[in-house]
């Protein structure tokens, strides 16, 4: 290659070149060749590729690669002795999925289009505004003031960002919801800035949209026990470590089973058992709850069909379903399960919540009929608190109302809740359902339960969620077995069911 200066034309513009020398040497002479080469396309076609290699190209901010780039060149200042800090905020368009949806694509990438414009906007000319990847955009702050320079910096940002947006001719409203994290010189690369901004982003996110957290320390503790936490669930799903419990599910008039309801169980060997409160959510979050989901499904078939096999028939137990499960193909998992257990469809009822039901209406009706189909029972669980209407929910192909236990913890003594549990109850009767009503632990909550007409109970005044082995015991025990569920037993089995 040559050397690239400029020449000026007689018309005095300016024309990029490219100077080389060659040697001729022979016997005769020794000439020298200087070749000038026009390279003004060259330059072009190597700007194009600068910039697409650097820059976004619907909102022309520098893209992901760029301001890593640049997040690796504050840090390596602060290395050498830098004092002033400097800020990552990451911030995504609240409910861009739904947006887009409605919107279109189109539309869609004029909105992120946008809502860059707003944010480079509002930065300072040394600062970098990214389009970091889809709708989530990075804004590195150098030099800041402390948080506060970022927490204002930040203002200003959801302050233009929630400025009304016009789309050809529609209103749209739009918020971001933003991580900030702030470098105290702990950091060894961009990877751990990234990481901890996104953090803070997410739990930005479950506060409220349009909101913005900073990240600590406590939220870096609390993201290192997520991650130990998931890595010993992945290991407890492959060494089937986890464990299903099951609660016996009551006839109010008879007093008699009429089904239980299965509930995962995690006997920790170090820590004991681990609520289910703790790991289920980092089971949705991370995905294994699909794993951990027919791990339970066909563990529960499993233990029916041995209680089968033990005599014990006409009773159903109910296994709840999560959001990610409807994601996929259940019914067809749930075939597959039933043929290969050899059980039938009628003693299986699975459970959905009000929330998951009302995520993607149409699609969990037609999941739901599927299963339905199958002669599966269907239950919606945690009624009275989710925002179901009364129009959808004849929609569904339900076959039991299940009442939250915060309605019936207080049914004694406040009249509210006692007058919320009777509508419920009529409401489920009207609609030809049974009702079932959770968290029983008194005799006056179940008087009040019988004479307002609900059909069966759950929780702690019949039992506590037990193993499978001792189940059957404790059924006989308190007579809550009748002629109806245990039939003549086989010679040779075992009358007591074994823990899966």
């Amino acid at each position: 290659s040559g050397v690239r200066q400029y020449l000026i034309r007689q018309d005095g513009q300016k024309v990029p070149i490219e100077i080389s020398v060659n040697s001729l040497k022979d016997s005769k002479s020794n000439l020298m060749v200087i070749t000038f080469r026009d390279i003004s396309q060259q330059l072009s076609y190597e700007a194009t590729i600068q910039k697409n290699a650097f820059f976004d190209n619907l909102t022309e901010l520098p893209n992901r690669s760029l301001f890593i780039d640049r997040l690796e060149g504050s840090l390596n200042r602060r290395k050498r002795g830098r004092p002033q800090q400097f800020a990552v905020l990451f911030m995504d368009i609240d409910g861009f999925g739904a947006i887009n949806e409605n919107l279109g694509h189109e539309r869609g990438d004029r909105l992120i289009h946008e809502v860059g414009s707003r944010i480079d906007k509002t930065s300072r000319p040394d600062d970098t505004v990214s389009r970091f990847s889809s709708d989530i955009f990075a804004v590195l702050l150098d030099p800041v003031d402390a948080a506060n320079g970022a927490i204002l910096a930040c203002q200003r940002i959801l302050d233009e960002v929630e400025k009304p947006v016009t789309i050809d001719g529609a209103p749209v409203s739009v918020t971001v919801s933003v991580g900030i994290v702030l470098n105290h010189g702990n950091y060894k690369n961009s990877e751990e800035v990234i990481r901890d901004a996104n953090t803070a982003l997410q739990r930005a996110k479950l506060d409220a949209q349009g909101s913005y957290i900073l990240f600590d320390k406590e939220m870096h503790r609390d993201v290192k026990k997520f991650l130990e936490r998931k890595k010993s669930m992945q290991q407890a799903i492959l060494d089937g470590a986890f464990d299903v419990h099951y609660q016996p599910i009551v006839d109010v008039e008879s007093a008699s089973l009429t089904g239980m309801e299965a509930l995962v169980r995690w006997p920790h060997p170090i820590e004991g058992m681990v609520s289910p409160e703790e790991f289920i959510p980092i089971a949705e979050e991370t995905g294994l709850i699909l794993q951990l989901g027919e791990w339970v499904l066909r563990s529960v078939c499993k233990q029916i069909k041995q209680w089968n096999c033990a005599g014990m028939n006409n009773f159903r137990v109910a296994v709840n379903l999560s959001a990610r499960q409807f994601e996929n193909n259940i019914p067809s998992l749930v075939s597959e399960i039933l043929d290969e257990t050899e059980i039938s469809a009628d003693s299986l009822g699975l459970e959905i919540t009000e929330g998951v039901a009302m995520k993607d209406v149409d699609h969990n009706i037609r999941m739901l009929e599927e299963l339905k189909d199958l002669g599966i029972s269907i239950s919606i669980d945690d009624f009275g608190t989710g925002y179901s209407s009364l129009a959808y929910l004849k929609r569904f192909p339900l076959n039991t109302l299940k009442i939250d236990r915060s309605f019936i913890k207080d049914i004694a003594y406040s009249t509210d809740d006692r007058e919320i549990t009777k509508a419920i109850i009529a409401m489920g009767q009207n609609l030809n359902l049974k009702v079932l009503a959770e968290g029983v632990e008194t005799e006056d909550q179940l008087e009040i339960l019988r004479h307002s007409g609900c059909d069966y109970i759950q929780r702690y005044y019949y039992s506590r969620p037990m193993p499978a082995a001792d189940v059957l015991p404790f059924l006989q025990d308190r007579n809550l077995v009748n002629a109806e569920n245990m039939k003549l037993m086989e010679p040779g089995l075992d009358p007591v069911g074994v823990a899966l």
